[in-house]
């Protein structure tokens, strides 16, 4: 989100709100406090596609701009700003260094009609992000402008990934620094990272809130992460909130976000799971595309009951019981365990679900 509001940074400064659904409560919370600065206003959103339309109808700008947090780019605003104000009532596409993004912007009295229309047409059947943009705006299409810049990261995991890791290898990189240097300068964070007497720290990148007592590195981890005695996290990028428990191994894994309600004290992580494998190429069998070089990845709120195994390229979707897991006990290189009905594995140890 930082890259975005840094993008549309232009003088004088624009209007910019961050649209989030019902189910995202927690996420605007954290923004409505994230920047040092009022850069932009959150806002959840009722009624989908509608109040999208609404939304636009109501803004006092002439031009609106519709774009995903899927895609992380760098670009100059200025240069941006001039593609916007040539839109005029065309739907155009933006594209940054050859590549297009999840960007749309038009006129406003042009595309508050446009969303009026679809919002009548849908009648909420379908979720906002593919009744937006893998719909409505895909096939308004008018024009594709391109604005120099950098593309960091669009909606590919792996990429993310290893974009991540590349931070952690490349903190005095000159362009690094350059693309921090963009961003909106944060409120100050009160809570300090703490490692242990006997925790090791190699390589690693720790945000505001972590803890650790065992070992980390080459690895990033985000805020309020906890990492128990005698845990091991290697070329890991672990986000916001996940706590690792007492002898776990974590190797070239990307564990989401966990954000459920739990004392601080209990792992969401088992005690004793191995995640991952030091050095793999294999690809996910159901997501080969999108999970692949070895790396396994862990889903959204996570309960990953102790003594669990996962091999290399495995995904455990968000949502899935512990009991499922519990069940398990391990989930061969390759497979997935998918929140679906169950179905025969074959003998492959896939858990995958149907």
């Amino acid at each position: 989100m930082d890259f975005l509001v840094a993008a549309f940074a232009s003088e004088p400064r624009p209007e910019l709100t961050v649209v989030l659904e019902d189910e995202s409560r927690d996420a605007a919370i954290a923004l409505s406090s994230r920047w040092k600065k009022a850069v932009a206003r959150t806002q959840i959103l009722e009624h989908g596609l509608a109040g999208v339309a609404r939304m636009a109808a109501q803004s006092e700008a002439d031009h609106v701009v519709l774009g995903s947090a899927s895609c992380v780019f760098l670009a100059e605003p200025s240069a941006l700003k001039e593609r916007i104000e040539e839109a005029g009532d065309q739907v155009v596409k933006l594209s940054v260094a050859r590549t297009p993004v999840e960007i749309y912007f038009s006129r406003r009295e042009h595309l508050a009609r446009l969303l009026a229309a679809a919002a009548e047409r849908d009648m909420g059947r379908k979720s906002l992000r593919p009744a937006l943009f893998n719909g409505l705006l895909q096939d308004s299409i008018d024009l594709i402008m391109d604005v120099p810049g950098e593309v960091l990261f669009q909606n590919d995991l792996m990429e993310y990934y290893t974009n991540n890791i590349w931070v952690v290898a490349n903190c005095d990189s000159p362009r690094l620094h350059r693309a921090l240097s963009r961003l909106p300068e944060l409120a100050e964070k009160t809570s300090e990272s703490h490692v242990a007497e006997r925790g090791f720290i190699r390589n690693a990148w720790l945000s505001s809130g972590v803890e650790v007592e065992g070992s980390v590195e080459d690895s990033i981890l985000f805020p309020n992460v906890v990492v128990r005695r005698h845990a091991s996290v290697s070329r890991a990028v672990v986000l916001n909130g996940n706590r690792i428990g007492s002898g776990t191994e974590i190797h070239s894994a990307l564990i989401l976000p966990f954000t459920a309600e739990i004392p601080r004290a209990t792992p969401n992580i088992g005690d004793n799971c191995s995640i991952g494998a030091k050095a793999s190429t294999m690809k996910n069998s159901d997501f080969p595309g999108q999970i692949r070089n070895g790396i396994s990845v862990i889903g959204t709120n996570a309960d990953i009951p102790s003594g669990f195994k996962a091999e290399a390229a495995t995904y455990v979707a968000p949502g899935v019981p512990a009991s499922v897991l519990r069940k398990l006990k391990l989930l061969k290189k390759g497979a997935s365990v998918l929140r679906e009905r169950p179905a025969p594995t074959g003998g492959n140890g896939s858990g995958r679900l149907r």
